[in-house]
């Protein structure tokens, strides 16, 4: 995955900081794409917490970001 590929997942998604944690809301219609462009291997050890919705999941990317040498803030600036 590269920093652009989840810049463009993220567009038209919302996507908040919440503290130090940035967060993007994920329709369940959305999520095969979603682990495609992350890859089988980020879910091998054990999965990703998030949390769960009547119909999306709010998925924490600061982790993610940090595995990928992604600065989160290229994806969202905090304040925005």
């Amino acid at each position: 995955m590269t920093e652009l590929d989840l810049y463009k997942f993220c567009e038209g998604k919302e996507i908040d900081w919440r503290g130090d944690e940035l967060y993007v809301w994920v329709y369940f219609h959305d999520l095969g794409d979603f682990t495609k462009m992350v890859g089988c291997n980020w879910f091998s050890e054990g999965g990703m917490e998030i949390r769960l919705f009547d119909n999306y999941v709010a998925i924490e990317l600061v982790d993610l970001c940090e595995n990928y040498e992604i600065d989160p803030e290229n994806i969202l600036k905090k304040g925005e």
